[in-house]
């Protein structure tokens, strides 16, 4: 009993992991996570014009089973995703977008680079974000 319900807590727990990249995950429960995944297949798909038929097919799977991802009703097999996002022309990192948040700058450590840097990559830096802010 006790085993059950630690499975139940695990499954709809919320991912704050912190990477070292500065992304975390966003405060979304697996679920939450499952169906946003689904939302953008079906998403990418429909915006393409592709049937369900069609990409299930291609990814040897069933429709039914499309379905199931699309809805965020299961989870969607690793090597399933990389097909769907072969198959869509598109970037597997665009179905995670929405799951993850920059997290903010720590300005002691934005202070520390900046420390660092020479005058002349400081002059640089300053001359990119000039033009960042541009486009």
């Amino acid at each position: 009993m006790v085993l059950l319900s630690r499975l139940k807590i695990a499954k709809n727990m919320q991912y704050t992991h912190k990477f070292k990249n500065g992304f975390k995950m966003a405060k979304m429960t697996t679920t939450e996570i499952d169906r946003l995944i689904g939302q953008k297949i079906q998403q990418k798909r429909k915006e393409l014009g592709y049937s369900a038929d069609r990409l299930s097919e291609y990814v040897d799977i069933s429709q039914p089973q499309l379905s199931r991802y699309e809805r965020g009703a299961n989870k969607i097999n690793l090597s399933h995703l990389v097909a769907i996002a072969n198959f869509l022309k598109t970037p597997i990192s665009y179905f995670f977008s929405g799951c993850m948040e920059k997290s903010e700058w720590n300005s002691d450590e934005l202070d520390r680079h900046w420390q660092e840097l020479t005058s002349k990559q400081k002059a640089l830096f300053v001359d990119l974000l000039k033009e960042l802010r541009k486009s």
